[in-house]
């Protein structure tokens, strides 16, 4: 008689987020993925599963704003709506019910688990907090604070810097977060971020790999270390590609090949940076993307300047 089947994950992860997910070896970890590849919902995940095993672990979401951080609060929610239904159809299966239940104002209430918004709700009316008890006195949280060095000084526990590209003190923050690290050999900090768009940014320092260093499209992403010496995790358009998500026409919605998206794009410098995860000198454009369709449209003569893949003519 064969062995029953073993339950499907009750999350599951996408075959490039798996390695960095259970990766709790390396204290800091940076991931320089793709927008859109589910950064957030993946450290988001990785978050509570170090608190369910870990108690007493606190862990703080920087984000490049406050509003950008309560994404995590409804990235954690949403991880919740899946296992608590997924939990209760198990419970069912074997004759059993599962209830799930908040405290307001010191009041137990029991609430719908499917309902994403109202889950959210409860979660940032705890302040933008997360409790999980491993008993009547013990639990892990996470907190989501603002993106600067005068409030990030003074909280302990793993640390989750999410667009840190986009972080206008990113150096600050890090400089403010990483004695953290130094205290306890349990903690862990995450970097993510694609490519700045500027170069003078700090996170250029940390995630840029080699020059001319190139990548093969893997499904399970590629490793890399970075020109500071830090091992980084890398997710572009390709590696997405081969791990079965798409990218999709801005107008049709029909699912594109990274070529064929490349190809559709207006600014292909942003793509380059946003999907191909180049880190492009210069950041933003020297020449105004308007002023760039003027000289399209006047007449041709003047000089010519090599802008991505075409030349453009800048009336006299």
């Amino acid at each position: 008689m064969s062995a029953p089947a073993p339950d499907a994950p009750l999350i599951a992860l996408r075959t490039y987020a798996e390695d960095p997910f259970w990766n709790d070896t390396d204290g800091m970890q940076f991931w320089l993925w793709r927008r859109q590849a589910g950064k957030s919902f993946t450290a988001a995940n990785k978050a509570l599963r170090r608190m369910m095993e870990v108690p007493g672990l606190s862990s703080f979401f920087v984000s490049a704003s406050v509003a950008l951080g309560t994404e995590f609060v409804r990235k954690e929610s949403e991880v919740w709506t899946k296992v608590l239904s997924e939990m209760k159809r198990r419970a069912a299966s074997i004759g059993q019910e599962l209830h799930t239940y908040a405290t307001d104002k010191g009041r137990v209430l029991e609430f719908d688990h499917t309902d994403l918004d109202a889950l959210s709700e409860i979660f940032e009316a705890q302040k933008l907090e997360t409790r999980i008890y491993h008993d009547n006195t013990t639990y892990s949280r996470s907190r989501v604070i603002a993106p600067n060095p005068e409030t990030a000084v003074g909280w302990t526990g793993d640390i989750w810097l999410d667009e840190v590209g986009r972080m206008p003190q990113f150096k600050e923050v890090l400089e403010a977060v990483l004695p953290f690290m130094s205290s306890s050999p349990q903690f862990r900090l995450l970097g993510i971020t694609t490519p700045p768009p500027e170069d003078d940014h700090y996170s250029w320092e940390l995630f840029a790999p080699a020059a001319g260093q190139e990548f093969t499209a893997n499904p399970r992403g590629n490793y890399y270390i970075s020109q500071a010496g830090y091992k980084v995790h890398r997710c572009d358009a390709w590696d997405a590609h081969a791990a079965g998500i798409s990218l999709f026409d801005d107008i049709t919605r029909k699912p594109l090949t990274p070529e064929e998206h490349r190809a559709k794009a207006y600014d292909k410098t942003a793509w380059d940076r946003n999907f191909a995860l180049k880190f492009i000198m210069g950041g933003q454009a020297a020449v105004s993307l308007n002023d760039i369709n003027r000289a399209m449209s006047g007449p041709l003569c003047g000089t010519a300047l090599d802008i991505t893949e075409r030349l453009v003519a800048i009336p006299s």
